[in-house]
């Protein structure tokens, strides 16, 4: 009868309860513009073999209506007083259900042994064959602040109260043991007692979308609220508003399948997904979600290898599409899991910009992106502290003597030697094919201008001494050794190899810059590594020609004294 216009039900419609009783089974009268109060409808409930109610959408609290001229003192219970306000003869409910049934003078107009109040608690009874009763938007307004018990309700298996202005849930509510799915969405939750389903121990599934329910409350008791029903399947929580759930939350509920979360405020999945393995739904979208950590897929993802299929629901949620989200956004790309909107979701790159994670399918370039710049960087830093390091090695050991000669200085009483703890001040070593320059013009240069004293092998060399012997002993009584080194003196002679092999030797710490070389521009090549590497910078002098000049004197002043 749903669609029927039926403004109302006169008093003796169900006047032979002896048919109805053996007869009706289901009834619907959805949709109908229906004149008076709901707990009218109540009659349907208690009849014998009823098993199927459903009168959604069928009540009108306020109405024109002409008077009801067969209605009978003794069938009130159909309709609460109607009151007639001036011409416009407008009819109000004046209760909610358990105000009205809670009123004594009331309980006649029901049946008897059907609704009464006992110490407190509403009692109702209804017929053991009923098993599912749709009442959607059918009260304007109600509360379950009493406690209630219903009689009878062994078979009672679906209820589904949504949108019926029921603004309070703190009142215990027993006899609905046998009861799989109960649907409060569209009421008011915000009064909310944790032990209000307590009594439901056979609810399987619970629909409590758009409930305004606390968000603090439920971030510190889901937990407990939950607790009892441990054959929960699917619960549906959207549209709430909620940003986290309390820890421990389906401890119990490990046979929970559907998942429905959508339109709250998560910023991730607010549960521990192990304590959910039977888990193949769950619905996310519309949250605050920006991305999910690797141990997290990694669960979706064992959710999915264990139950065989696992579907999961992200679109809505502004996800990050950044540098640190690659595992994630890898994740999207390669799961087995079904996801919704194509895997296409909305983001936000590492710019700040709002694209889409389908631009991110090749990873490989992102990866370039966000890591390419740090390995260049790495890359170069490493560049730089290798050859930082072999400059350092270099002039370490090109300056072996210098540093050496340093920490013996800082660690005791080591003491560099000075010119006058030498008997002569200069050993001149050169080639004998070119001795003009070396023997004559800088002899004569070193000792008469610079005032210092010279060791020549051609003259101070005595007859009598072995050659080698006396080049060791010269040099090292001299306080420099000058080493001319011309190209004679680099390419042919094996004595000239001595000297300088000699000379590298004679260097210590005690006199790290003793050797000085004197070389042709056009030489420079020749100069072997071994003297290279011991020998100073500063103490190489480049010339252009082997003669004495401002420039060359100068040098030798500063390099050949203290």
């Amino acid at each position: 009868m749903s669609y029927c216009n039926i403004y109302y039900i006169t008093a003796d419609a169900l006047g032979n309860t002896t048919i109805w009783n053996r007869c009706l089974r289901y009834v619907v009268l959805s949709e109908n513009p229906l004149i008076g109060t709901y707990m009218a409808l109540y009659s349907l409930s208690i009849l014998q073999n009823i098993e199927t109610v459903v009168v959604n959408k069928a009540l009108r609290s306020c109405e024109t209506i002409s008077e009801f001229l067969r209605l009978g003192t003794k069938d009130k219970y159909f309709f609460e007083n109607m009151s007639q306000k001036d011409s416009e003869k407008r009819f109000t409910i004046e209760d909610p259900v358990l105000k009205f049934i809670s009123l004594s003078r009331d309980t006649h107009m029901l049946p008897s042994k059907t609704v009464y109040v006992l110490n407190g608690t509403v009692y109702i009874h209804v017929s053991e064959s009923l098993a599912s009763w749709d009442s959607q938007e059918l009260m304007p307004e109600a509360s379950f602040e009493q406690d209630i018990t219903f009689k009878g309700a062994n078979n009672l298996k679906y209820i589904d109260i949504s949108d019926c202005g029921i603004h309070t849930f703190t009142g215990n509510i027993k006899g609905l043991s046998s009861l799989q799915t109960v649907i409060l969405s569209g009421n008011n939750l915000n009064y909310l007692s944790e032990s209000f389903l307590d009594e439901f121990l056979g609810l399987e599934n619970v629909y409590a979308s758009k409930c305004n329910i606390d968000k603090d409350f439920f971030a510190l008791k889901s937990d407990r609220i939950l607790q009892k029903t441990r054959s929960l399947k699917t619960l549906d929580l959207s549209k709430n508003y909620l940003n986290t759930l309390s820890p421990g939350t389906f401890l119990t509920n490990s046979e929970i399948i559907n998942l429905r979360l959508s339109d709250n405020l998560f910023n991730d999945i607010p549960f521990k997904l192990t304590l959910t393995p039977s888990l193949v739904e769950l619905d996310l979208s519309n949250n605050a979600i920006t991305t999910l950590t690797s141990e997290i897929t990694n669960l979706l993802d064992w959710l999915y290898s264990k139950n065989g299929q696992m579907k999961l629901k992200l679109n809505g949620n502004i996800l990050s599409c950044g540098c640190r989200d690659l595992t994630f956004l890898h994740w999207l790309n390669q799961t087995l899991i079904q996801l919704d909107n194509n895997r296409n979701y909305t983001c936000m790159n590492k710019d700040g910009e709002r694209t889409n994670t389908l631009a991110f399918s090749d990873l490989e370039s992102l990866w370039r992106q966000c890591s390419g710049e740090l390995f260049f960087y790495i890359a170069l830093i490493t560049l730089c502290i290798y050859v930082i390091g072999v400059v350092i090695l270099f002039l370490v050991l090109k300056n072996k003597n210098f540093l050496v000669s340093y920490f013996l200085q800082l660690l005791g009483n080591f003491k560099l030697h000075i010119r006058s703890d030498y008997k002569t001040d200069v050993y001149i070593g050169y080639s004998d094919e070119d001795y003009r320059f070396p023997c004559i013009e800088l002899r004569e240069h070193l000792e008469h201008v610079l005032k210092l004293s010279t060791f020549i092998i051609d003259r101070d060399l005595l007859a009598s001494i072995d050659k080698a012997s006396g080049i060791v002993n010269a040099m090292n009584s001299c306080w420099r050794i000058l080493l001319v080194c011309s190209e004679r003196f680099l390419k042919s002679e094996d004595w000239s190899m001595f000297i300088m092999r000699t000379a590298v030797l004679s260097q210590s710490p005690a006199n790290p810059t003793r050797i000085v070389i004197i070389v042709h521009n056009s030489c420079l090549s020749l100069i072997p590594t071994e003297l290279l590497s011991a020998v100073n910078d500063e103490n190489i002098i480049v010339v252009s020609e082997w003669k004495i000049n401002y420039i060359l004197s100068e040098k030798l002043r500063t390099r050949l004294f203290d």
